[in-house]
């Protein structure tokens, strides 16, 4: 049975300040999440009329993501997954910050943007990034991509020092290929952004593979661990958006630098660190740092142009002289205090046999709100 599927419109480009810099979505491909139940096929790797359907209207696609998702239903529906799980758990590592990925990948707002190539930016393309390799590497270890498999000379070698055999393959390694393939792909024009974007996607395809450890099976008699099977384990994505919030926090601001040379081809225009305290130009980042070309606005008041909700209304901690603090988050505004009476069950004992008592436990809770 075929469904049905209303295009969305989507606006993709807009002013900004860098010249033709347009916006860009980090949304666009949430309708093919929303739509992962009709792309999704066997494990044959067959291609659905279905498929060609949501690839033909899907919104956003350039070119060539286009043709793989017609070719690669089944690794659209792991890029699903990964999408899903990288919006999660932004909101979850930047839940106490001004900005906490609030609208991001929000499946009531298709095409949702960031207008400003700024710190905020980078993390989303990068955490998008991450999380879009360790969904295909995990979908590949598990076999359901049909382009995914190793030959029989790389599944199992010994290693005869530490006396253990290696099962697997790289996974993260083609997941990491996919992930590049698929989402670099929307990086049309040349110019700083683009660059920016391609750096960033990097970074986080770079944190999953840097992440990937070992980890072994022991065989023998009585646990002897005579011989041992080891294999490359993706760690759980929560490790590898920690790692990109730390990063977050430690972006490089940054510019394009054309080549001294326009006549050499061999010279590209890249991005070098933008000093704050000496003029001039710095070094290039380094592959491991997430950069941005424009410094955040402070994200305390609704900006529709700057990405921003604003602060209002937002729970923050009293105590707290971090980010979740009242007198960071709610930006010198003052907060509210509302409380509230709970009750709950205490001090429960188990009786012979076979009865539960519990007190009522009365407690008034304090929440403070931005004004």
């Amino acid at each position: 049975m075929l469904e049905c599927i209303r295009p969305v419109n989507i606006v993709v480009h807009a002013a900004a300040k860098f010249g033709k810099h347009r916006v860009r979505s980090t949304g666009q491909f949430l309708l093919i999440f929303l739509v992962l139940h009709f792309i999704r096929t066997s494990s044959s790797g067959g291609i659905s009329l279905g498929a060609h359907l949501v690839c033909a209207k899907a919104p956003g696609l350039t070119d060539k993501q286009r043709a793989m998702c017609r070719s690669s239903p089944s690794a659209i529906a792991a890029i699903g997954d990964g999408l899903k799980m990288a919006y999660e758990e932004c909101r979850a590592q930047l839940s106490g910050h001004r900005w906490n990925c609030s609208g991001v990948g929000d499946g009531n707002h298709f095409g949702h943007v960031m207008p400003l190539a700024t710190r905020e930016a980078a993390f989303t393309y990068a955490i998008t990034s991450a999380g879009v390799t360790h969904a295909l590497s995990m979908a590949c270890a598990r076999g359901e991509l049909p382009g995914c498999g190793c030959t029989g000379n790389k599944r199992r070698t010994i290693n005869t020092i530490e006396q253990f055999q290696w099962g697997g393959c790289g996974s993260s390694a083609y997941g990491a290929r996919l992930a590049r393939r698929f989402l670099d792909a929307r990086e049309l024009e040349r110019d700083g952004r683009t660059l920016m974007n391609l750096h960033n996607n990097r970074v986080g395809r770079k944190v999953v593979k840097d992440l990937v450890h070992r980890e072994c099976k022991c065989h023998g008699v009585s646990g002897s661990c005579a011989m041992r099977t080891c294999w490359r384990a993706l760690p759980q994505f929560r490790t590898a958006a920690a790692t990109l919030r730390d990063k977050y926090k430690r972006a490089k601001l940054v510019m394009p630098h054309p080549p001294t040379n326009p006549q050499d081809i061999n010279v590209r225009t890249h991005l070098v660190i933008k000093r704050q305290k000496h003029p001039g130009l710095g070094r290039q980042p380094r592959k491991s740092e997430l950069v941005f070309l424009e410094q955040s606005p402070s994200y305390c008041e609704p900006d529709t142009a700057a990405g921003s909700f604003g602060t209002h209304g937002r729970i923050c901690n009293r105590t707290s002289r971090g980010e979740d603090g009242c007198e960071t988050l709610c930006c010198g505004r003052g907060y509210s205090t509302t409380r509230s009476v709970e009750e709950t069950k205490c001090r429960c004992q188990f009786h012979w046999c076979c009865n539960v008592t519990c007190s009522k436990c009365v407690t008034t809770v304090e929440t403070h709100l931005c004004n």
